[in-house]
């Protein structure tokens, strides 16, 4: 996971430095010279960042969807068990997904510390610890929401996809005992 995001920091890197008139080293040139740098190390710089981004991402995606969904049923006087009409399974995953992204500072600590941008103010080994006091120390706690915009966008249409119509989706094709790739004989 830390070389795909270190790579596609680096990709976008690249791009901004060829914007600026110049010619930007291959992306294969980058990771090699990366890699003779640093190491694997360098290849997932940035990975600590990813899995605590990972970790809390779709788990509260759903949670926060289910905590919605209990909230709906509430608000309109529907029992626990009662069926959410697929518009409110849509509503509630839009709203999970919308709220998911109170841990936008974990992807901006990890973009953070994936950049190849040279800043002399920024210390040269950084932990997620370190790299969050170094973005708060420079832009406040704005900075560590930057990007935060595009990212709810993302958040809602994904937990729509995945809660909401996967929601919908189980309900209409069930999985039946019959089925090829559930087991028959209880195990």
């Amino acid at each position: 996971m830390g070389f795909c995001t270190t790579m596609k920091t680096a990709e976008i890197t690249r791009h901004k430095v060829a914007a600026a008139g110049v010619k930007p080293p291959s992306t294969m040139r980058l990771f090699v010279d990366i890699y003779q740098k640093e190491g694997i190390r360098g290849i997932n710089k940035g990975v600590n960042a990813v899995a605590i981004r990972q970790m809390t991402n779709w788990g509260s995606r759903i949670s926060l969807s289910r905590l919605a969904e209990t909230m709906l049923r509430r608000v309109t006087g529907k029992e626990p068990g009662e069926k959410l009409t697929p518009l409110d399974k849509i509503a509630c995953s839009a709203i999970g997904g919308g709220l998911s992204c109170w841990n936008q500072p974990i992807e901006v600590i990890r973009v953070e510390m994936q950049s190849m941008k040279k800043d002399p103010n920024k210390p040269a080994k950084l932990s997620v610890w370190g790299t969050a006091k170094y973005i708060y120390q420079d832009a406040g706690f704005k900075g560590l929401y930057r990007g935060v915009t595009p990212r709810i966008a993302l958040g809602v249409w994904q937990t729509i996809c995945m809660v909401a119509l996967g929601d919908v989706a189980k309900v209409r094709f069930p999985l039946s005992a019959k089925h090829p790739m559930m087991p028959t004989d209880g195990g």
